[in-house]
């Protein structure tokens, strides 16, 4: 059996609140977990995102010098569909984008921002309204429309990236608000991924999946990936404590899943290129749209994980 790949797998779920989450632990907040020599941590709940930059950024240091290599995924998409970034920067290339978004966005300490703005910006680069869309009908942002029914032009963008259409439940990149949404997220977390990146305890030792490094398995201490919590959703709800937020759950099952994958030497072939996309596709995906680590290969990673095991507080792993 071959060495596993990193010490220490993370997965984060992101929020978009615009003021902090509530003192008590829930639902819609900012949660990570914490695998490491085969042990999961209990997931830690922050109330805003600063915090949790912060604090991670810090965790990621440490990690680093101590001489562990780091897999952290995030359960929002790192990149826009072909041609957004050329459209708004001029260059086909995500950084760019991330840039771009971050200069912008003003994302302050109590979670305040301008991501609704900052879709407006991006909107007004395409023709009639749109493409982003969805926002509380109060607020006053003329350019995103409440509705996707309300937007038109003749020069919008793809709705999805490549990986979206390989998924059934993933959301387009351009709904901002309502149900399962991820464009906000989008927003306001490609920043902190910069954030991060550019930390001067990490700079030279992030790579991010696979924009640096191709469907390759990127050698650098820390490895950013994007990642989708619903690829184990049965195994989540088999593994849920009694009374556990369903984030925490997806954060810790996840992460388990990831690390034991990991332990069994079959980590490697998640990075690997999917099937089924022609050369130009991958020249795409690795420039501006991600990937998202794991999609094709759900029932490997929830055949790593151990059986749940029925307990007086619940079910956990």
């Amino acid at each position: 059996m071959s060495e596993p790949l990193f010490d220490t797998h993370i997965v984060v779920d992101w929020s978009a609140r615009s003021s902090p989450s509530p003192m008590r632990p829930s639902a819609d907040a900012i949660w990570w977990a914490v695998v490491r020599g085969g042990q999961t941590k209990p997931p830690v709940y922050q109330r805003t995102r600063g915090e949790a930059v912060k604090r991670l950024a810090d965790f990621l240091a440490a990690e680093v010098a101590a001489g562990r290599r780091v897999l952290i995924g995030f359960d929002f998409p790192f990149g826009y569909p072909e041609g957004v970034a050329a459209r708004i920067t001029g260059r086909a290339e995500a950084f760019a984008l991330w840039d771009w978004i971050a200069m912008r966005v003003h994302d302050g300490p109590d979670n305040a921002n301008r991501r609704f703005e900052v879709a407006a910006e991006i909107n007004r680069f395409y023709d009639g309204v749109g493409p982003a869309w969805g926002r509380p009908a109060a607020w006053d942002v003329p350019d995103v429309p409440v509705a996707m029914k309300e937007r038109w032009g003749a020069d919008h963008p793809p709705e999805r990236r490549r990986a979206d259409g390989r998924s059934t439940t993933a959301k387009t990149v351009w709904q901002l608000a309502y149900a399962g949404s991820v464009g906000s997220q989008i927003l306001l977390g490609l920043p902190a991924l910069k954030t991060l990146r550019e930390d001067p305890r990490l700079r030279g030792y992030v790579a991010v999946w696979p924009f640096d490094s191709g469907f390759e398995v990127p050698e650098a201490a820390v490895v950013l990936a994007e990642v989708y919590p619903s690829v184990l959703q049965p195994q989540v709800h088999a593994r849920r404590r009694a009374d556990e937020v369903l984030d925490a759950a997806q954060v810790r099952v996840l992460a388990a899943g990831f690390a034991a994958l990991d332990a069994s030497g079959g980590l490697g072939p998640l990075f690997s290129a999917p099937e089924g996309l022609t050369a130009a596709d991958h020249a795409v995906v690795c420039a501006e749209e991600a990937w998202i680590l794991g999609l094709d290969q759900a029932a490997a990673l929830a055949a790593a994980l151990p059986q749940p095991t029925l307990t007086g507080a619940g079910v956990s792993a």
